[in-house]
């Protein structure tokens, strides 16, 4: 390690390695049954329809055994009891799109090192990482753009059982791909907290980034005329060659000409590959709305980061022009289409921390936290609550090959689930963005605790 990267780690880092490992702020049941009772349970299926409940039972494997309604008996006896005081309880939150190792080691460093960091680094920085995440709610992450260097950093923390966040990894390109999965997609690991799903590949950058990014005479020119990072036949034959194998491809495509390109290539994939393939489309950030219809019948899944978005809003309003600006962020239409949308922050090396409560604030209003409208957007894109949520949860977890492990909380599932301080279906706009987490579980041991919660129970 550089000395530069050296300075700039914390001295405690430097010495403790591992013992940077996300600590339990309370304390946990060692493999026992456990009854959450006498909260304000919600959960959604994948197409926002919204279960209640008053209590859960999980098991000693973590997960759900039993989903109780106020009617219900109660066990005569389990190991641990947690009263919720009517607090709402909802599944733990799934960020659809990080760049997980970019963000930890920027928090360690302040930002992403030049010089390659040392194993030890790399395990500091995810224990950083899932430290803010899980304080965030988020419980499972989709980690787009995996190295091998970054696959071995999970598979240590789920060696040593500090693994506590769930990720699904995509490949940072083909290669990556075969050196981490081999013949397909790994099999869920360490009780289902790492798995490598697919692929990412990527065409074009966001708007924003792109036009901040790109010298003179290029930073000003419309999007449609960027050149893309794949032609149409590497786009191709790198989609296909990942769909051979059925590894999930996740495709960042923000402009209308990258989704177009991508559009053009599941025509042919979805001949050529049958089955439940849910390409992904990363971004999605203008779409012509002639090509609105093409998502139709493929199972595409599309990753939307709603405050990412927004903040690039009048940028690409500007960069767009009006017309073209009709096709910007259009969420609903691509629900509407057929489109699986699911939410995500886009956190990477920037270091700037998911605020899932403000996101699913900004998918459902179209305004910033003062109540105005983002430049370029349309209001009839908003989503309702239940489909923003979703898009956190059930939708999220749909996108990645995990439904059915983690993203509901129902019978057999992982009890990832939090205690918050409002309920998201009803707080205004301000109370969303203002709304904080107070516990955080997975697998139905707690792994965070607001420090005004400590001794609540």
């Amino acid at each position: 390690m550089t000395a530069h990267l050296r300075n700039a780690l914390p001295r405690r880092g430097r010495v403790a390695g591992l013992a940077l490992a996300v600590a339990l702020t309370v304390s946990a049941p060692a493999r026992a049954d456990v009854l959450i009772d006498n909260v304000n349970g919600m959960t959604l299926d994948l197409q926002g329809q919204v279960e209640h409940f008053t209590g859960l039972l999980v098991g000693d494997d973590g997960r759900i055994e039993q989903v109780l309604q106020r009617s219900d008996k109660r066990p005569g006896k389990v190991d641990f009891k947690v009263d919720g005081k009517g607090r709402v309880v909802i599944p733990g939150l799934i960020d659809s799109h990080v760049r997980l190792m970019d963000f930890g080691l920027s928090l360690l460093t302040g930002t992403r090192p030049n010089a390659e960091p040392r194993p030890e680094d790399r395990d500091q920085a995810l224990a950083k990482a899932q430290r803010l995440l899980l304080e965030r709610g988020i419980t499972a992450v989709a980690d787009m753009g995996t190295t091998i260097e970054d696959w071995q950093t999970y598979r240590r923390a789920g060696d040593l059982g500090t693994l506590q966040l769930r990720v699904m990894a995509y490949a940072e390109g083909v290669p990556a791909m075969i050196l981490i999965g081999g013949p397909g997609p790994t099999p869920w690991l360490y009780d289902d907290r790492l798995r490598l799903n697919g692929v990412k590949l990527t065409l074009d950058g966001s708007l924003a980034s792109r036009g901040a990014a790109l010298k003179a005479p290029y930073a000003d020119a419309p999007a449609a005329k960027v050149a893309l990072h794949l032609n149409d036949t590497q786009l191709k034959n790198l989609t296909s060659r990942a769909a051979m194998d059925n590894f999930q491809t996740a495709i960042e495509a923000a402009g209308d000409r990258a989704s177009a390109a991508v559009l053009d290539a599941l025509d042919e994939m979805t001949d050529t590959y049958k089955g439940d393939r849910r390409w992904r489309i990363e971004y999605a950030e203008v779409i012509d709305p002639a090509d609105l219809p093409r998502f139709r019948g493929k199972g595409i899944v599309v990753a939307m980061p709603p405050l990412q978005q927004a903040a690039g809003a009048t940028v690409a309003e500007a960069r767009l022009g009006p017309a073209r600006a009709a096709g910007a962020y259009a969420w609903k239409s691509l629900a509407d289409a057929g489109a699986t949308v699911v939410m995500g922050s886009g956190s990477g090396a920037s270091g700037a921390p998911p605020e899932p409560f403000a996101a699913i604030a900004t998918a459902i209003t179209r305004q910033d936290a003062d109540g105005l409208p983002y430049g370029g957007w349309q209001a009839q894109e908003r989503l309702t609550r239940e489909a923003a949520l979703a898009g956190w949860t059930a939708a999220a977890a749909y996108g990645a090959f995990a439904e059915g492990h983690f993203g509901r909380l129902v019978k057999g599932q992982r009890a990832d689930f939090l205690l918050i301080d409002g309920d998201p279906l009803l707080a205004t706009p301000a109370e969303l963005r203002a709304m904080r987490v107070l516990q955080t579980w997975v697998g139905g041991k707690p792994v965070y605790q607001a420090k005004d919660e400590a001794g609540s129970q």
